[in-house]
């Protein structure tokens, strides 16, 4: 029988990362069946090193032991430990740029890359994420920044009574100051200039249903894509509500020819698609984009779009909390990933330039990259409890060769991006970029 493999807590190395891919209570549950737990001192992640200790871990300045390495964001390739299993957002499966290094130093030291983002179920949903809380915290951060900009356009509003989501110790006390707003727009309504005021959703998953739980503190009314045109020639004077909508596929997209929209053909040939959303965003407030993208899709916004569109009357979007994220992707106007200390950008129509902060006239743009480090303890008390037991089963098969072990679950060994010196089966793909 092969020997169980020592578990190690990477130390995180982004900007602001203060996330923990296990916690301290169930670093115990690994102990008391007989996993041991290494775990790199960190002065800046959420549980202190002292938390982990009392808890069964050996807390070490380098792993001396440890064969299976849990992280959160990707490490740097001067950080990595030959020939060890790590477990991390490695951001490499789509050929991502940036991350080329990393993908080509786990093949050349030969690691087991295991990355949480293809723990995918046979209908691909993913089973491991934060995608809830990037859109709890997306969500948090885009209407304060919101209400500042509006403020500073000289525009009372009660958005600015939310703060950041890193300000808040606590998802649920984030989730009592949003329900706080809705009694102030109850009580004293909305500047006539923002009614009715219409907040855009594109997506479905994980990380829209954490926008839509946070905006559940609003108490929105859900109007249909269909229905709004006629609704924002009705509404204008309502002043004290709040309203949303949550586009479908068909309508956030259209065939080039007018042929009308099939999802069949659409897989089949995306190119052969364009944006429908020209047609809804003049009349939104603010747009949060939580959609899945790739290159094979057409964007949802461009400049193009945002420049022609700007020069309408009216012309409502203020603001786009990207929560995908994906820079140059479906929101083209997301040229770079921000962080929580200077989080948003503006792109001025008129001059078509950049400018960082909400002064300038434009769309503004929050585009941080790592949203769930926000609010770290509530995202890491949830993750931790979703791979637990796939820590466990790694560890105590003592499963070097997670691809060829069957008696590990077949999400794992099919989320293997590189073992051995080489890359897996189903991520081939990648041998262009490494």
């Amino acid at each position: 029988m092969r020997d169980k493999l020592v578990v190690g807590i990477l130390r995180e190395t982004k900007a602001a990362e203060r996330r923990a891919p296990v916690t301290p209570q169930d670093v115990e549950w690994l102990v008391k069946r007989d996993v041991a737990v290494e775990v790199e001192s960190s002065p800046t992640r959420i549980f202190k090193d002292d938390d982990y200790k009392r808890n069964g871990a050996r807390v070490v300045d380098r792993f001396r032991q440890a064969g299976l390495l849990l992280g959160i964001k990707e490490p740097r390739v001067k950080d990595l430990y030959p020939k060890k299993i790590y477990m991390v957002f490695s951001h490499t499966s789509k050929g991502q740029l940036q991350n080329i290094p990393l993908l080509k130093a786990c093949l050349k030291q030969g690691i087991t890359l295991v990355d949480y983002e293809k723990i995918v179920d046979v209908y691909h949903r993913r089973l491991v994420y934060f995608g809830k809380f990037a859109g709890i915290c997306g969500v948090l951060d885009s209407l304060h920044y919101f209400g500042k900009k509006l403020e500073r356009q000289g525009i009372k509003n009660p958005f600015v009574l939310i703060k950041p989501a890193s300000q808040y110790s606590s998802l649920q006390s984030a989730k009592r100051a949003v329900a706080e707003v809705y009694e102030r727009i109850e009580r004293q309504g909305l500047d006539k200039r923002l009614t009715p005021f219409i907040i855009g959703i594109t997506g479905h998953g994980n990380v829209s249903r954490g926008a839509q739980e946070i905006l559940s503190g609003l108490n929105p009314l859900d109007i249909h894509p269909q229905n709004m045109l006629r609704f924002v020639a009705h509404q204008k004077k309502e002043r004290r509500g709040i309203y949303k909508i949550v586009f479908l596929r068909e309508e956030k997209f259209r065939a080039k020819n007018g042929s009308g929209y099939y999802f069949e053909e659409y897989l089949k040939n995306p190119g052969q698609f364009e944006s429908n959303l020209d047609v809804y965003l003049p009349h939104l407030n603010v747009l949060i984009n939580t959609s899945y993208w790739d290159k094979r899709y057409p964007r949802l916004v461009t400049k193009k779009m945002v420049e022609r569109l700007s020069r309408l009357n009216p012309f409502r979007l203020e603001f786009i909390g990207d929560i995908t994220c994906d820079v140059n992707g479906s929101i083209e106007l997301t040229y770079k990933a921000t962080t929580p200390q200077n989080p948003v950008f503006t792109y001025a129509t008129q001059r078509r330039q950049y400018v960082d902060g909400f002064q300038a006239q434009g769309v503004t743009i929050l585009a941080v990259d790592n949203l769930p480090s926000e609010l770290p303890k509530d995202a890491s008390l949830e993750f931790s409890r979703s791979i637990r037991d796939y820590v466990y089963q790694i560890a105590l098969h003592g499963a070097t060769d997670v691809t060829q072990h069957a008696a590990l679950p077949a999400e794992i060994r099919r989320a293997v991006i590189t073992q051995r010196h080489k890359l897996t089966k189903d991520f081939a793909y990648l041998k262009k970029y490494a």
